[in-house]
């Protein structure tokens, strides 16, 4: 596979991936719409809920221009999840912070793919 094509690819693949792990995200949020409350307040719980998600968002944004920076921001994300929700082993690491981790991993590796090489000495 050519090197531009192989940057395509990867790109989009990450991207899926992220879309695919916000709305998985995303849907934990909807457990408040459950709970007592007027509609106001489930929406404002819905909403500081969805707060990961957006920021993950954000960094698909980001992502889509520039993959170098979108890795490592989707790296820094998945370190500052795993922080916050102190997820550092079994189940909840492999379905939380893993998926960002792999996804921060093919944009840095589709950036770096995508960089032309510099002319050898020969040429």
């Amino acid at each position: 596979m050519n090197r531009p094509r192989a940057r395509v690819t990867l790109v989009w693949i990450a991207r899926i991936l992220m879309i695919v792990f916000i709305l998985f995200l995303t849907m934990f949020s909807l457990d408040v719409f459950e709970m007592e409350g007027t509609l106001l307040e489930k929406l404002g719980g819905f909403v500081m809920h969805s707060i990961p998600s957006l920021v993950l968002v954000a960094v698909l944004l980001v992502s889509w221009r520039n993959p170098f920076v979108g890795g490592v921001l989707t790296l820094a994300s998945a370190a500052a999840l795993m922080l916050r929700w102190h997820l550092w082993t079994g189940m909840a690491f492999a379905t939380m912070i893993l998926p960002l981790i792999v996804v921060g991993v093919l944009f840095i590796v589709a950036h770096v793919a995508g960089r032309k090489q510099a002319p050898g000495p020969s040429q």
